[in-house]
């Protein structure tokens, strides 16, 4: 029977709570707008909805994307237009989520395997989730496919290593399917065979490696058939720089501890102390769980964790060797913190079970205190972030409706795509006509291949309940129209803890700032203007300045999808 005691409501109710918030921000600021890969997204499923042919169908389901098998992510959009008609990427990224709430629940079924009580349980989901993870998270096409994929290594493994329990035989068969579907879901998947080989001869299982190693060759074999290299020319890794990709390595497995909002100096030095620390432990948690022997149920339970942390340690490396070359702090983003969070989480657990009895309460004490001021931190942290990739996509948006008349108007791209209400749909013909040159302490610095435009706005405060609140800025020439959301300086922990701003939303914001490409808009002179969106009220305000813009050509990199 379930234990319905008063520590377990509690701790049920603490482990939700993160969950919750994760999804109320992701109800406010994800929208459907395409975002890069999401147009090839669409474009195959078009494909798929207009031939007739099955075997077309399943040919398209499998096929390249980059470096990438995507199965999972196409499926998942044909599903969501099956329900409803078209394709909508908030439901994309719903999907994703739910990935990430699979890994929770194999992380709670491995919790109970350890005998670690209900309330110790609550850092995890603390850890898992946070709004770090946005960059993923909004995005309908990274989300299945980078979460999806994690899900189905860690699923594979759990299935994998606990077939060898009797009451769970059957589990080997499952192990078989979800790796399967994980090798088509990304590129990294095709590590999950070849981790499933190193668990089945830690656990001399003779009969079933032959099975295993059959079926992975069928799955790398049908991944790698008609692979095409990724067409486009990327940099390449000096590999003579190896002390550069051992610290990516550092800084890759050490990000989830980001402190860019309090210590931004100290922000990558942090970093890779913790992903140093964490290394050391991979390393010493492998050596145990390799040569040594100890009970054999909590060996089989490391052992799982060990898979984990090998998948997480090889699809790091691939990380670091095909992104360094772009610069260390590209690995500190949000895309790829996803994996440190996982190493933190297994950290904890194997800490918590390798404790005295009498010391893990105290354990799980801390860790809980620390890990609600994490998942505080982070969304304080990322705060505007979140704000600016959300109006980022609604300017996108508005690029293809009104500067560049992209918009599909008919046939299937049409039922795909539908148009997102946005704040400017009321007001497109306002944003057209310059009426008055009233806007002051706009600076305009030219650079090379791009424009910077700031405004200052000393002591004004502004509601940011809506997330389309802000400042936006317009450029306006005879025959274009271009809209861009404006970066706000950061503020500091102080003005987020500020009564105005937890009660009213209010909030002080001395500047905003744009930074225009010169690769994406037309060759043209154009009036600058700024439209200010607070809530229900909108305006529109130009300023007497100008900026001639003489197109720079972008060479649109080569694909094979």
């Amino acid at each position: 029977m379930p234990n319905f005691s008063t520590k377990n409501i509690l701790a049920t109710f603490l482990i939700l709570f993160p969950i919750a918030v994760f999804y109320l921000v992701f109800q406010k600021y994800a929208v459907n707008i395409p975002h890069w890969d999401d147009f090839a997204i669409r474009n195959t499923l078009a494909q798929m909805l207009e031939t007739n042919s099955f075997s077309e169908k399943i040919k398209l389901l499998f096929s390249q994307h980059n470096e990438h098998r995507i199965l999972l992510t196409r499926l998942s959009a044909w599903v969501i237009y099956l329900l409803q008609g078209t394709l909508n990427l908030k439901s994309l990224m719903f999907i994703g989520l739910l990935t990430l709430a699979g890994l929770l629940i194999i992380f709670f079924q491995v919790s109970k395997k350890y005998n670690l009580p209900l309330l110790a349980f609550v850092p995890v989901s603390l850890i898992l989730f946070n709004v770090g993870l946005f960059e993923n998270t909004f995005w309908g096409m990274a989300s299945v496919q980078n979460f999806g994929v994690i899900f189905f290594a860690f699923l594979t493994f759990y299935w994998l290593v606990f077939s060898i329990e009797n009451p769970y035989k059957n589990y080997f068969y499952f192990a078989l399917f979800s790796c399967l579907i994980g090798v088509f879901t990304s590129s990294n998947g095709i590590i999950i065979p070849l981790i499933g080989c190193f668990v089945l001869l830690v656990q001399q299982r003779k009969k079933q490696i032959f099975i295993w190693l059959g079926c992975s060759a069928l799955f790398i074999f049908g991944f790698f058939f008609n692979f095409h290299k990724n067409p486009d020319n990327v940099v390449k890794t000096n590999f003579s720089g190896y002390k550069t990709i051992i610290k990516g390595l550092f800084a890759t497995f050490g990000s989830v501890l980001d402190s860019s909002a309090i210590a931004p100096a100290k922000h990558l030095d942090l970093a890779m102390a913790l992903g140093l620390f964490l290394l050391i432990f991979v390393c010493l948690f492998a050596y145990q769980v390799i040569f040594k022997k100890y009970n054999l149920s909590i060996r089989t339970n490391d052992l799982f964790l060990l898979a984990c942390l090998a998948f997480i340690g090889i699809t790091s490396v691939g990380i670091v060797v095909a992104r360094i070359s772009y610069g260390i702090e590209i690995l500190l983003t949000s895309k790829y913190k996803i994996y440190s969070v996982l190493s933190l989480i297994i950290f904890y657990i194997v800490a918590l079970n390798s404790l005295a009895e009498r010391y893990k309460n105290n354990f799980v004490q801390l860790a809980t205190f620390a890990g609600f001021a994490f998942n505080f931190y982070t969304y304080i942290a990322d705060y505007q972030n979140i704000r600016y990739l959300n109006q980022e996509r609604i300017t996108d948006q508005f690029k293809q409706q009104y500067s560049e008349n992209s918009f599909p108007k008919q046939g299937i791209m049409q039922v795909l795509q539908q148009p997102e209400k946005a704040f400017y749909d009321s007001m497109i013909d306002e944003m057209r006509q310059i009426k008055d040159s009233t806007l002051q302490h706009l600076s305009v610095t030219t650079k090379a291949e791009n424009f910077v435009l700031t405004l200052q706005k000393t002591g004004e405060k502004i509601d940011l309940t809506s997330p389309e609140s802000g400042i936006y800025f317009i450029l306006k020439s005879d025959k274009n129209i271009y809209l861009y959301p404006s970066h706000i300086k950061p503020l500091g922990m102080r003005a987020y803890l500020d009564r105005n701003f937890i009660i009213n939303n209010l909030i002080k914001i001395d500047n905003f700032t744009a930074e225009i490409s010169k690769l994406y808009i037309q060759s043209g002179k154009y009036q600058i203007g700024t439209v200010k969106v607070e809530n229900e009220l909108k305006s529109v305000i130009w300023s007497t300045q100008t900026i001639d813009i003489q197109r720079i050509e972008k060479i649109r990199p080569k694909q094979n999808w």
